[in-house]
């Protein structure tokens, strides 16, 4: 139960890091770039598919559920434009990519990568393992409580004492006739 509270509690404060709508800076010229690129600057044709690939994959930062190419938002329209610029000046998807990871938090990603995530997925399988294995060592320890006759106590009396129980037994039968 704790392992759950503490896992909504981490889902709830990687969402709630992302920046505010009101507080997107307009001029993005305030986030260091990374390094320059490697790769001479692509043609027209690859620079508009890379450039559409990542509006659809990266989140406006105004509306939260839609990517930059679905947004109206001017905000998405300037993030936009610069994934553009990015682009023509020969920058790889990936450095445009973490550029805006840098800029906005891992959240701008539409779809984060899985492998930082997979302990999301594992542990409450793991948890739940581990409480099944819990309860089944558990339940072979505890006694097990039997309602059968050889468990209920049985009084031997004194022989000695054998006439007068009898007599006191006749005695509460004739009181109740």
């Amino acid at each position: 139960m704790i392992a759950w509270v503490l896992l909504s509690l981490f889902a709830i404060s990687s969402v709630s890091a992302q920046m505010p709508a009101g507080k997107v800076v307009d001029d993005m010229s305030l986030v260091q770039l990374p390094d320059l690129p490697l790769e001479d600057p692509p043609s027209e044709a690859i620079a508009a598919e890379r450039t559409k690939r990542l509006q659809h994959a990266l989140r406006c930062p105004v509306c939260q559920g839609l990517s930059v190419a679905d947004s109206p938002a001017d905000a998405a329209r300037a993030m936009g434009d610069r994934i553009e610029e990015l682009v023509e000046e020969g920058y790889t998807e990936e450095q445009i990519t973490e550029y805006f990871v840098d800029r906005y938090g891992a959240w701008v990603e539409l779809e984060p990568p899985t492998e930082d995530h997979k302990a999301l997925f594992i542990a409450p399988i793991a948890l739940l393992l581990i409480a099944l294995g819990a309860f089944a060592v558990w339940n072979r320890r505890r006694p097990t409580s039997t309602t059968s006759e050889s468990a209920i106590p049985t009084i031997e009396l004194d022989p000695d004492l054998k006439p007068w129980r009898e007599r006191i037994l006749s005695e509460l039968e004739g009181e109740a006739s």
